[in-house]
């Protein structure tokens, strides 16, 4: 566990890093750069670039260290020439290794100043990665946390992605388990999986706000309906159809005997005045 939680301290620095160049009129790419000279600087080896794509036409491996999403780019976001305007909120998704052992994070990022509807975004995705490590505790279904994730981000009248899940993580970036952060019809099946001491997951809500074609909807069998996303002509960046803007929080926690630990945890303190954004 050792281990994961110093690389889980690098991606949390990196992320911090990439956080730092989320200012008007940066490139997508400085993002990126950020990430890359931290991962350089603690000697880790990032994960992301280089990776296939699972699509079935087998398009170009992700060509950079860490995935960056301007507003409606829900996940997996190329870094590039965009130069970033006040009122966007940017996703980064940085994974590393460090000796053998890997960790997974990303948050979501506001620029300058943004509404209050992408503030409650980015505190009500927070939120539900909070509960979900609250949540945590060995012999727990998952479809239990998973179900009560679900009813915070519905009720709030948020819209949910299916196909994006978190997953375990160890000594490769994506192991066993998946882990939605919903009701899916694989936990309603044999995706389901109890909680035990010293599994090591990374767990990644993504919240939508819903627009005129995104629904925050519920099947008869309870699973959640996710919103409509498209896939863009790079093979990589996935966004929602109707441009509603996306959220995106992640950590990496370790089950303990009583709960959980985030070994991606940031020493930035949030409430500190100069990380708090301006509301239009």
């Amino acid at each position: 566990m050792a281990g994961i939680a110093a690389c889980g301290e690098v991606v949390a620095g990196a992320l911090e890093a990439a956080r730092a160049a989320c200012v008007i009129g940066n490139r997508t790419s400085e993002i990126a750069s950020a990430v890359q000279d931290a991962l350089v600087a603690a000697d880790a080896e990032p994960l992301f670039v280089g990776r296939p794509t699972d699509a079935a036409d087998a398009g170009q491996p992700f060509p950079a260290v860490a995935c960056v999403s301007v507003d409606d780019e829900v996940i997996h976001g190329i870094p590039g020439e965009r130069r970033l305007q006040g009122g966007e909120v940017v996703s980064i998704d940085c994974g590393a290794r460090l000796d053998g052992w890997c960790a997974d994070a990303a948050i979501t990022v506001p620029v300058g100043a943004v509404t209050a509807d992408c503030l409650e975004l980015l505190e009500a995705t927070r939120t539900v990665l909070d509960t979900a490590v609250d949540l945590i505790r060995p012999g727990r279904r998952w479809s239990e946390i998973a179900r009560i994730l679900q009813e915070l981000a519905l009720d709030a009248g948020y819209g949910v992605l299916d196909d994006f899940t978190g997953h375990g993580i160890g000594r490769d970036l994506h192991e066993f388990p998946a882990v939605p952060t919903h009701l899916t019809r694989g936990l309603a099946g044999r995706g389901d999986f109890t909680l035990r001491r010293g599994m090591v997951l990374a767990i990644e809500p993504i919240l939508v706000l819903v627009g005129s074609v995104s629904g925050a909807a519920v099947r008869g069998d309870g699973t959640a309906c996710g919103v409509p996303v498209e896939t863009a002509s790079d093979g990589w960046t996935v966004r929602t159809v109707d441009a509603a803007v996306a959220a995106h929080f992640e950590h990496t926690v370790a089950v303990g005997r009583s709960g959980a630990t985030i070994l991606t945890a940031s020493t930035a303190r949030v409430e500190d005045p100069r990380l708090a954004p301006a509301v239009l």
